[in-house]
């Protein structure tokens, strides 16, 4: 009886498309060798970050010839060619043209990142790197000309949303919040759901609700001591408020 009842449920299974818990399907050959790929990246980008971690800590200089920004960005190009198209390439790409930049080594980075296709899909990270850069040489024009190429003429709505929230964060810190608003709008919408829309979205409230001048959003919550706390009950009056976590 158990064997006619266990069969039975294989084959309602198979009929249904709902398969069976023992007869689960294992990953197809070619998702197994994209996911041993993915780990095989991932596992070099640790051990390139952690010997750059060394080689700051111990005094390193930055766009020196033997900075390893450049022993690891080769090594992680070489993914593009191993395994094209990929997610795996796509992260390789992302974190070597991220460690010429942390290198300061800007030319290096512009010649990589001149050769990413913009409907690569290493930009959902890189993206987020070429406005390192901006940020750390406090200069975004490179960051809002690339990225603005990009956003122009890429096919794929998540790039697109992508570089549209970079260039909206360098916008912003430029002082131009009209532009920078524009940027995200547009972000938020080239791709719904995506987490660059979502980020996006967050920032266009901060825009709105938090920013420097603005009326502090008002509410109430309750203290230590149990007894309710209402923002509006100081009005007029000197406040700070201290955010803080534990993890």
């Amino acid at each position: 009886m158990i064997r006619r009842v266990f069969f039975a449920s294989i084959l309602a299974g198979a009929l249904l498309g709902t398969g069976h818990p023992a007869l689960a399907q294992t990953p197809s050959p070619d998702a197994a060798a994209a996911a041993a790929a993915v780990a095989e990246v991932r596992q070099t980008i640790e051990t390139a970050w952690k010997e750059m971690q060394v080689y700051r800590t111990g005094g390193g200089r930055p766009a020196a010839p033997d900075h390893p920004a450049l022993k690891w960005d080769a090594t992680l190009w070489a993914y593009r060619d191993k395994y094209p198209g990929t997610e795996a390439a796509a992260r390789a790409t992302a974190d070597a043209i991220r460690m010429l930049v942390r290198g300061e080594l800007w030319d290096q980075a512009h010649t990589r990142t001149d050769a990413v296709g913009v409907d690569d899909a290493a930009w959902v990270r890189l993206s987020s790197a070429i406005y390192e850069e901006g940020s750390a040489r406090k200069d975004f024009a490179y960051t809002i000309a690339t990225l603005s190429k990009v956003a122009a003429t890429t096919t794929s709505p998540t790039i697109k949303s992508a570089v549209l929230l970079d260039i909206g964060r360098a916008q912003r810190r430029q002082g131009d919040v009209a532009a920078a608003t524009t940027s995200l709008e547009t972000a938020r919408s080239a791709a719904p759901g995506s987490a660059s829309a979502e980020e996006a979205d967050g920032i266009l409230y901060e825009i709105s609700h938090l920013s420097v001048g603005l009326p502090a959003p008002t509410f109430s919550t309750r203290a230590r001591n149990g007894k309710t706390v209402d923002l509006a009950a100081f009005h007029g009056r000197p406040v700070i408020l201290v955010f803080w976590s534990t993890t």
